[in-house]
């Protein structure tokens, strides 16, 4: 949808929200944000510190799930449901007169299936709430990945084109040099041909490009079609590295996470020995992988920092020989095709710079998504 009609369309639910229940669902009251927050959720920008909101007002998704939450509040808890079944295997026992062994026997199946089904029902309305929120989670944490891989992708395409006009000016150069004899028609068309690879390149990066912009604007609210000012990804705050620590952190992890809440919860509505046993056995393991996880990812952290670092040294390295090409500029000791490739090298190094400053900034959001209820435990 456009500008105009996501205003109008919060505006009216924001109105009604206030006089009908079954509307609750599709926003949130005028009082959820100030009034700055509420103009930054409806502007045509997208930035990575409102992911969380505009998913949570705009997201398909989240809001259908609101929506059959709100129809759930009026539904039995699981007890009810469980006592339904007995109530009817109960009844069907009733049937049994002993006048058909084949009646019987199928009453008696019939009311243990039942009984079973009474024993298995593990689903309440707070295990559909913890359910709906841990997928709102995961829609953030996906929004956010496929920002940074916008913005990465647009540093890629920034470079492949620098390197096509490299690319293009090595063309011409071969081309002259076959002309005169100096090079072979086989270095022509290595030449060509490695434009065309890089040509294909910018093709394909344009195409993700577009693709993640359109799985964002979808994702947020927007037609797919739209163009939102896509703003960059926050300056990356390496200082919190010193705050993590797996070995604490992990209790903060375990408490929070949403998958072993939702089996905790199963497991408190469970009536067979065997649904709990089961339960309980996939809840031990869900701690063991809550821990896996959150080492693993802190690893990432540090192995993306190392990255980041490296980057640093090797550009600051191409940095110098970047300012030593200038000075042979400005004395007419370098070739223009020279320049032109020493450019291409800085410009890359600087590229590798923010690529890999966007690959850490990820890898310590996820561990703080870890920490906050989101780590894996399949």
């Amino acid at each position: 949808m456009n500008l105009k009609y996501r205003k109008r369309l919060l505006l009216l639910l924001s109105f009604f929200i206030f006089t009908t229940d079954s509307v609750k669902a599709f926003a949130s009251p005028s009082f959820a944000y100030s009034e700055e927050e509420w103009e930054r959720l409806r502007n045509n920008t997208m930035e990575y510190d409102e992911l969380t909101g505009l998913v949570h007002e705009y997201n398909g998704t989240v809001l259908n799930n609101q929506l059959d939450l709100t129809k759930k509040r009026d539904d039995p808890t699981a007890d009810d449901v469980a006592q339904v079944y007995r109530d009817a295997a109960d009844d069907l026992r009733g049937t049994i007169t002993g006048d058909s062994d084949l009646a019987d026997a199928i009453a008696e199946a019939q009311a243990r299936q039942l009984e079973l089904n009474a024993d298995n029902n593990v689903f309440d309305l707070e295990v559909y709430r913890l359910t709906y929120d841990q997928t709102e989670r995961n829609l953030v944490m996906m929004a956010q990945a496929d920002m940074i891989d916008h913005q990465q992708a647009l540093v890629r395409l920034e470079i492949q084109k620098q390197n096509r006009e490299l690319q293009k000016e090595l063309l011409c150069v071969k081309e002259s040099q076959e002309q005169i004899g100096v090079a072979a028609s086989i270095d022509v068309l290595s030449a060509k041909k490695d434009l065309q690879n890089t040509e294909a390149g910018i093709t394909e990066t344009e195409a993700s490009v577009q693709r993640l912009r359109q799985t964002l604007c979808v994702m947020l609210g927007w037609d797919y079609d739209a163009s939102p000012d896509i703003k960059e990804i926050p300056e990356t705050d390496k200082s919190r590295i010193d705050n993590m620590n797996p070995d604490l952190d992990v209790e903060k992890a375990v408490a929070n996470n949403y998958s072993l809440k939702i089996n905790q919860r199963k497991f408190i509505n469970a009536e067979s020995e065997i649904t709990k046993q089961t339960l309980q056995n996939t809840m031990i393991d869900n701690k063991k992988k809550i821990g896996a996880s959150l080492q693993s990812q802190y690893q990432t952290v540090l192995q993306s920092e190392i990255a980041y670092e490296e980057a640093k040294i090797n550009f600051e390295l191409e940095n110098r020989n970047m300012e030593i090409a200038e000075q042979k500029k400005q004395l007419g000791s370098i070739s223009s095709l020279e320049y032109l490739q020493q450019q291409t090298n800085y410009l890359s190094k600087k590229a590798e710079v923010t690529i890999t400053d966007l690959d850490l900034f990820q890898a310590m959001e996820r561990y703080d998504w870890f920490v906050n209820g989101m780590a894996p435990v399949e």
